[in-house]
């Protein structure tokens, strides 16, 4: 098969990114001949290679109002990828997310070509404009969460044309003793303290705000305790001044984009996501990997990964509750083993299973073209 995978962006870290380059490179084992499209700013991958296609996404995906220029980036993306295609003729088109949707529809109009159109998530506000969107532009809409799809096809999306194919992710890769120690050691002072960790882009859709509200009160209580926030985004800068003025800058880091996230999570005592909005988060199958017990806000499709057994659920911006769980997890060592234990079986579903996933996505793909 000829495939493209489309993506606004590769940026480092980005769990959609994460989950495109995977099975580019299984369906690349596979004999199968794919190429990526997407914006060539700050990417992970050879943006510069034969095989990628470089598209002003960002200027696409903006969300500033700006129709007029939004239209313009949209159709000269459409026409780049026309090209491409001309150039090079492919079967099919996986996009991720709404724009690179509206651009494959526009690119392929007259030719055979299907467009896959996988929905990562978005704010309640914008679920119905995505289900148009996916509507139109998609032959078949995918989702990892059912939770997610259940909400784009109450808002008009064809049933008979939406599929849940899940996220292969990988195995962690191994971290050695002395990594984990040397982490421990680093973020506590305190021999007793307990690491929080979250690898969170710095965006308001992951409640950073609500965090650094919870780490204040817990600290409070625990103040050998470390909040650490792994990933970049549009409030890098501005986060670090919120931690001081609630009085908890000693006790939060922000690292930035790291490739020590697996190292990271070892260490960690408990796993925290704050999120207004989610599909399905790759960092959390990555949390039960690393045997890691997950507190998490109950959105989207969380709540299809999530339960008592391994972690608890929260609601959304509820700071009390989301302090009381964390404060419960700090006190009771033997919960925490208790759901880490139940985590690591978890990950061990063939829901996470890359082989698996990656094959059905192939048959998706086939049946497709077929058809």
């Amino acid at each position: 098969m000829r495939i493209i995978q489309f993506c606004t962006n590769y940026y480092k870290g980005g769990g959609i990114q994460t989950h495109a380059i995977d099975l580019v490179n299984w369906l690349r084992a596979q004999g199968h001949e794919v190429a990526f499209a997407g914006e060539p700013i700050r990417a992970m991958i050879d943006t510069d290679a034969p095989d990628f296609i470089p598209l002003p996404m960002a200027k696409v995906s903006r969300n500033d109002g700006n129709v007029i220029f939004r239209t313009a980036a949209l159709l000269h993306s459409a026409f780049k990828l026309r090209r491409a295609i001309s150039r090079h003729p492919v079967d099919l088109i996986h996009t991720h997310e709404t724009a690179p949707a509206m651009v494959a529809r526009l690119a392929v109009l007259g030719k055979n070509i299907p467009v896959v159109m996988t929905f990562h998530g978005s704010a309640p506000d914008r679920i119905p404009s995505a289900a148009r969107i996916g509507r139109y532009c998609a032959d078949l809409v995918a989702s990892p969460s059912r939770i997610s799809l259940d909400a784009l096809i109450a808002n008009g999306v064809n049933s008979e044309k939406t599929m849940v194919l899940g996220l292969g992710i990988k195995p962690l890769p191994e971290s050695s003793p002395d990594e984990i120690a040397a982490l421990r050691a680093d973020y506590l002072s305190d021999p007793d303290g307990a690491i929080v960790f979250s690898p969170s882009r710095l965006a308001p859709q992951k409640g950073i705000d609500i965090m650094i509200e919870v780490a204040r009160r817990v600290t409070a209580k625990h103040p050998g305790t470390m909040f650490i926030v792994a990933g970049g985004g549009l409030l890098t800068g501005q986060v670090e001044d919120w931690a001081r003025a609630a009085g908890v800058g000693d006790n939060m880091r922000f690292l930035g984009p790291i490739d020590t996230v697996p190292a990271h999570l070892r260490a960690a005592d408990i796993f925290l996501l704050t999120s207004r909005w989610e599909a399905l988060p790759i960092s959390i199958v990555e949390a039960f990997r690393a045997g890691l017990p997950v507190i998490a806000t109950d959105c989207g499709g969380v709540s299809e990964l999530v339960d008592e057994q391994v972690g608890t659920l929260c609601p959304v911006e509820d700071v009390e509750a989301l302090t009381q769980t964390v404060l419960d997890y700090l006190e009771r060592p033997d919960l925490r083993a208790r759901k880490g234990v139940a985590a690591l079986e978890r990950s061990r579903d063939d829901r996470f299973d890359p082989q698996a996933v990656h094959q059905q996505f192939a048959r998706v793909y086939q049946a497709l073209i077929t058809r």
